[in-house]
């Protein structure tokens, strides 16, 4: 969890004993295992939500466009999507 690997949850635990001595640190581990526990299934909640109330297809042209964005360079891309609109323009007028 979190890309912390065994040294940093024993470092984070030393910290804790120090800090918190030994009789309150169980209790405090445990509130925050509770919250943890609530926070994660909020978002799974919400992300189920997402899922339900968003179409896959539309999904796919967001994920599409956001993939185009990250290989091209935004600057050429606005570019190209400003002349098309304005091309576009041009032919419905004339």
């Amino acid at each position: 969890m979190f890309g912390n690997g065994m040294t940093e949850w024993l470092l984070v635990f030393v910290v804790g004993l120090l800090i918190l001595g030994p009789e309150r640190l169980p209790a405090v581990t445990r509130s925050v295992g509770r919250v943890m526990g609530r926070a994660k299934s909020m978002l799974a909640d919400v992300q189920r939500e997402l899922s339900e109330s968003v179409p896959a297809d539309e999904l796919k042209v967001v994920s599409d466009n956001v993939k185009m964005l990250r290989q091209s360079n935004v600057k050429t891309l606005v570019r190209r999507v400003v002349v098309d609109e304005v091309t576009e323009l041009e032919r419905k007028q004339g």
